[in-house]
């Protein structure tokens, strides 16, 4: 099983990379970058490190495998405060069907706020809102036959409006492996934004494509730590780390932690950057989550988000 997942994921990684400089070097030449953004603030509160983690409705965005995981029915709203009147919107269900496998859609919306708009002379004529859009639908399935590991896949239409309109389509793909040492440890392999690109005005631009791997290691029943290491087309590999602290109270309240690290917007943003915190409480199937990111001299971010497992 083990050289099944290491072959599938060198295969996973060979495709479209020859077309891809992952370096620094390539930087602001892709489009649609909101595709990145990621969603769900217990997964942005630890760092992003979540391929290896999802076990809810955002498995569909950070590795369609983990749908495999929800144990029933589970569904996420999320919205998150950017920097000046900008905001991005996320809302997603799953549902496992057993032994057919695993179920999800989502929808990402993302608002660059109001603009204003100028003619040739840059005189004003008025305002507009750039907006961003994606659509989502993915399956999962667990081989058991192959010890667990369980692959998955997402179709997504994407459109994006500037000051003209574009539209394109991708593929995601993930794989998540079974539990290993006494079900504490579980790695993944994740592929997002392998599609055409996307026109603007005639102009082609390429979709920001990234391969990771990634994993989630449970030191005690309630102390969770997970590394994902990123190579995205449009810039340098990154690492994100976080972790997670989860204190039960009665039977059905729980109350969490969580910190990270990412060492993404280190690489282009002044001063503070790249740490992230959060707080969660759930009770029986809710559960509702917050995020802190700092984004230096740019700014700062806040998530919140809602998910419940029914």
């Amino acid at each position: 099983m083990t050289r099944f997942f290491i072959s599938t994921t060198l295969a996973l990684a060979a495709v479209h990379a020859g077309a891809a400089d992952f370096t620094s070097s390539a930087a602001g030449t892709t489009a649609a970058d909101f595709l990145n953004l990621g969603v769900g603030a217990r997964a942005a509160a630890m760092g992003g490190a979540y391929s290896a983690v999802a076990d809810d409705a955002t498995a569909l965005y950070w590795n369609p495998a983990g749908l495999t995981r929800v144990l029933d029915r589970s569904a996420t709203v999320m919205h998150a405060a950017y920097i000046a009147s900008s905001y991005f919107d996320y809302g997603a269900y799953a549902q496992n069907f057993g032994s057919y496998g695993a179920l999800g859609l989502g929808v990402q919306y993302f608002s660059a706020g109001s603009v204003n708009e100028t003619d040739a002379a840059f005189n004003p004529i008025g305002t507009v809102t750039p907006y961003d859009l994606a659509a989502s639908i993915g399956y999962a399935y667990k081989f058991d036959s192959l010890g667990g590991i369980s692959v998955g896949v997402t179709g997504k239409y994407i459109e994006s409006k500037l000051a003209d309109s574009a539209k394109t389509e991708a593929l995601d793909a993930g794989l998540l492996s079974p539990a290993y040492l006494d079900g504490n440890l579980r790695l993944a392999i994740t592929m997002r934004n392998l599609g055409r690109a996307i026109k603007y005005d005639q102009t082609p631009e390429q979709l920001p494509l990234v391969f990771g791997a990634g994993g989630a290691y449970r030191i005690t029943s309630n102390w969770l730590v997970a590394l994902d290491v990123d190579a995205p087309k449009n810039n340098n590999p990154y690492a994100n780390i976080g972790t997670e602290y989860l204190l039960v109270g009665g039977k059905s309240w729980r109350f969490a932690g969580r910190a990270g690290y990412s060492s993404q917007t280190a690489q282009g943003i002044t001063g503070f950057t790249g740490a992230s915190i959060g707080i969660g409480i759930g009770y029986e199937g809710m559960n509702v989550d917050y995020a802190f990111v700092p984004y230096g001299s740019v700014g700062t971010a806040q998530r919140i988000s809602l998910t419940y497992n029914f």
